[in-house]
């Protein structure tokens, strides 16, 4: 707060006490004659605050402070606290993709399968952060994990997989840096999509490392496409994450907002 309001900000502190605060912090912030919304914290805190707020009427900053900070990472924002705020002091203005789920609000990566049940165990998880949460429970749900038969449809285009995961990315990152769609961009109008067709654990095992430089891409059983409208439905419902939260269930539509969201960005 010292270095905001050293720079000629007032600044009011709201501590939020459960998720559905987050919500209602997010719906309120425009009725509340707020000029921007500072959200301090991770992906997760941002999705939630995100899931109601006014996007033509709201502005967010961000200070990152989660396990991954994945979405502050795709947009510039450095980590630190100090040079998070010179960001926000500086003002410049980024029009940014919105994606829905099932009609809930994501930022980033939305994934089924595999990675959705590696998000879920990482959220699990206390003892460490960061980039080790992931990887901790990507060694937890891998020993046990089973291919997925899905229909995915990709602009009305209707085609049949049998997948490890399938994501829908906004942004190109997620997981605390992994790069799963190296050619998402934030302001496009599109969405990108990674499907990992069924191979062996231990091809997925060896894959995954490569996905912190977009390097897996080049593995035959990895297709890359782009579109404006996903559909999903799986051989059971599966848990649909993304920004590090359980959005909804398979089957699932995915498309692109028809608002977009205004952040304070390098």
């Amino acid at each position: 707060m010292r270095r905001l309001e050293e720079g000629g900000a007032a600044v009011e502190l709201r501590v939020s006490d459960s998720p559905g605060h987050l919500v209602q912090l997010g719906r309120e912030a425009a009725d509340d004659g707020v000029d921007r919304l500072v959200v301090c914290g991770g992906d997760g805190t941002l999705n939630l605050v995100l899931r109601e707020l006014d996007l033509v009427r709201s502005r967010i900053g961000i200070i990152p402070m989660g396990s991954g900070d994945d979405f502050a990472q795709a947009l510039g924002i450095p980590r630190d606290v100090e040079p998070a705020c010179e960001v926000l002091i500086r003002d410049h203005i980024r029009e940014i993709d919105v994606a829905l789920a099932n009609g809930v609000r994501y930022l980033g990566v939305a994934g089924v399968g595999f990675d959705s049940e590696v998000a879920r165990h990482a959220n699990e998880v206390r003892l460490f952060r960061g980039s080790f949460v992931y990887l901790y429970a990507i060694l937890k749900v891998l020993p046990r994990f089973r291919p997925h038969r899905a229909v995915i449809t990709i602009d009305g285009q209707r085609r049949d997989e049998e997948m490890m995961f399938t994501v829908v990315g906004n942004s190109m990152r997620y997981g605390g840096g992994i790069v799963i769609a190296p050619g998402a961009e934030l302001d496009d109008g599109l969405l990108d999509l990674c499907i990992v067709r069924r191979c062996t654990r231990w091809d997925l095992l060896r894959t995954l490392p490569l996905a912190y430089s977009g390097a897996h891409v080049k593995r035959d059983y990895v297709e890359m496409l782009r579109g404006r409208s996903f559909e999903i439905d799986s051989d059971e419902p599966l848990d649909v994450y993304a920004d590090g939260e359980r959005l909804t269930s398979s089957p699932v539509s995915i498309t692109i907002a028809e608002q977009r969201l205004k952040v304070v960005a390098p």
